[in-house]
């Protein structure tokens, strides 16, 4: 039913559609394919993005907990630490009052200092016997650990017990710390 040309011009037709139809399915899979990889892409920049935020959070708080710390160091030197520039007088008035409020005299203090450079700080060694009371060295004991500066018993000695009726005998190191 049709000539020759108008077969001819089908045929062309049909070619050329099929032939778009090849180029369409081939850009369409390299668009998908492309798609797909920028998709990838976005995705894998996303985790990325999640990951630096969460180091950022992560690096902020380590970064207050260093800020705090300063702080709690700053308050340590100036609240429980002594003056460097009041002398060891205050160190010496301090454990006066102690004494006093734990009802006990000692006469016999011996004083050592030393450096400790690492940490800046100047620690002073101050040794001195108490002869009393069991109750008496438990006073001055708890006189001693609720003083707010720095006084770290180091050493604790027993002589004499106190034991078939003696006084009790203790010699005590007690170490004041100075920040440098």
């Amino acid at each position: 039913m049709l000539d020759d040309r108008e077969r001819r011009t089908l045929i062309r037709l049909g070619l050329a559609a099929v032939l778009a139809l090849i180029v369409l399915i081939v850009l369409f899979a390299r668009v998908r394919g492309g798609l797909l990889k920028e998709r990838a892409d976005s995705f894998r920049l996303n985790e990325t993005a999640q990951r630096t935020v969460q180091a950022r959070d992560k690096a902020k708080a380590e970064w207050a907990r260093w800020e705090d710390a300063g702080r709690d160091l700053a308050e340590l030197r100036t609240s429980f630490f002594y003056e460097e520039g009041a002398g060891f007088q205050a160190l010496r008035q301090d454990l006066e009052r102690l004494f006093a409020q734990a009802g006990t005299s000692i006469t016999d203090l011996d004083y050592g200092y030393s450096d400790m450079e690492k940490e800046q700080v100047r620690k002073t060694l101050i040794t001195f016997t108490y002869s009393g009371t069991y109750a008496g060295l438990k006073k001055l004991l708890a006189v001693l650990e609720s003083f707010p500066k720095f006084l770290v018993i180091e050493k604790l000695e027993f002589p004499r017990t106190g034991s078939g009726g003696e006084r009790l005998n203790a010699k005590l190191t007690v170490a004041g710390y100075y920040g440098i």
